[in-house]
Formats: structure tokens, C-alpha cells, sequence
């Protein structure tokens, strides 16, 4: 038996349904502009963010949930609909995020590229806080809790799914308050969270959602506009 996911922008919320351009659903990030990043409601406050939510339909647990970008078309059999070609988007994302600076809300116009942020219920304030809470394969981690990640680091970082990103056990989250902290909208947080693992409905020790926040950033130098498109991919095991 084949287990699904089901991906939300709201806790056990309805399947994101953006209409793509060129066809199919998924999510659209908005409009991003050169020195900041989206989705934006505050650059000097640090606020906006894609959520995420991720459930599945299993009667178990699924295991090693990750995540990795690839290039549009690929996995959903989509038509291409952006402003150049699905390869240079791909490529072009992979750059952003390989050459990215730090900062979380871009305030030196050098951050680029598509982030995670894998803690889900980090304050607003501190939310894809890389210096802090950063990770990368070839540096390492920054000392935090290693929740912040950005797509096409060090080249080959969440790039294809043998470089995806483990969903961090603080990514989990549930409906229901079991007093360990955590709130109604980011998700309560569950009795004994894992890594890359998410429960059946109403797990209580796992959790039976994961819950993350995406955001893509353009640096200040960068002269490529027009729509871009990839696909971001969530990979896991389950025992049927």
C-alpha cells in the first residue's frame, strides 16, 4: 500500500493549489525584488515566509523525510511556463543559493537563492537565522540548531536527493496542545519528536505534521528577471 503526503500552507489544512503558469498546481512564492526576499510583510522586522505543512495518510510512521530542489517538469511531468527555460531556472537557483551571503532578511543585499527554515516554532525575529542556526556541508554547523538551510550551498547542498536536507525534529508539530510549547497556528510540539519522521494522525509523541518555512532571496546584483520555476521535492520511506 503506498503511503501519500499531503502538503498544506496550514495545519491539516487543504493541499496547496496554486495555478502554476504553463500548467498544474502547486505554490507560488510571489514576487521577489532585487535586496529582499518573499514572501515579505516586514524586511526590517524579519517577517514573511512560506509554510509548510506535511502530513501523510499512512497507518505508521514514514522515516528519512527530506528535502531537495530540482529542475521544473522533472518529477510532475509539468509544462515549463517561466520567463527562460526549466534547466537555467535550476541553475540559476542552484547559483543563488551557492553564492548566498547570511543575512535572514537580506539586509545587506547578499543573501539569494531558496531557504528553510526547519524549526517550527522559532520566534518571527529569528526565523532563517543562518549565522545562528545554519548548516552546510562543507562548513558545517554554526552552532545552533542546525534548522536553517539553503538550497545549492556549497554547490551541491538539497540539489538532488542524494544531498536532500533531513527534516529536523523540530520541524514536528501536532493539533493539540500536549504542554511541551509551541502555538495553534506554527503547531504544538509533540511528546518525543525524531528526525525525519512524521506519525500517523494524531501521534502524539511524533507529531503528525512536520512543519517548515521557505523563502527565496535576490541579491542586490543580480540582473536576471522574469518568472522563475523548479520544484521542490519531499522524500521519505513507510512501511505499508
Amino acid at each position: 500500500m503506498t503511503v501519500l503526503l499531503t502538503i498544506s500552507e496550514t495545519i491539516d489544512g487543504a493541499a496547496v493549489s496554486d495555478t502554476l503558469e504553463g500548467g498544474g498546481s502547486g505554490v507560488d512564492l510571489g514576487v521577489v525584488t532585487n535586496n529582499s526576499y518573499a514572501p515579505r510583510i516586514s524586511k526590517a522586522a524579519n517577517t514573511g515566509r512560506l509554510d509548510l505543512f506535511i502530513r501523510h495518510d499512512g497507518a505508521a510512521k514514514i522515516a528519512d523525510l527530506g528535502f531537495f530542489m530540482q529542475e521544473f517538469g522533472v518529477g510532475t511531468g509539468f509544462t515549463y511556463g517561466g520567463a527562460d527555460t526549466a534547466a537555467d531556472d535550476f541553475t540559476n537557483m542552484k547559483s543563488l543559493g551557492n553564492a548566498s551571503g547570511d543575512s535572514k532578511n537580506n539586509a545587506n543585499g547578499l543573501s539569494g537563492g531558496l531557504w528553510i527554515d526547519m524549526n517550527a516554532n522559532v520566534a518571527e525575529l529569528n526565523q532563517f537565522d543562518f549565522v545562528t542556526n545554519g548548516f552546510d556541508s562543507v562548513g558545517g554547523s554554526k552552532g545552533g540548531d542546525d534548522t536553517v538551510r539553503k538550497f545549492g550551498d556549497s554547490v551541491v547542498d538539497g540539489t538532488d536527493i542524494n544531498n536532500v536536507f533531513p527534516m529536523s525534529d523540530k520541524a514536528a508539530v501536532i493539533a493539540s496542545d500536549q504542554g511541551n510549547g509551541g502555538s495553534a497556528g506554527n503547531g504544538f510540539i509533540p511528546n518525543a519528536p525524531v528526525e525525519g519522521e512524521i506519525g500517523p494522525s494524531g501521534d502524539i509523541a511524533l507529531g503528525d505534521n512536520g512543519h517548515v518555512k521557505l523563502r527565496v532571496y535576490l541579491p542586490t546584483a543580480l540582473n536576471k528577471g522574469g518568472l522563475h520555476q523548479f520544484e521542490w521535492v519531499s522524500v521519505y520511506s513507510f512501511s505499508a
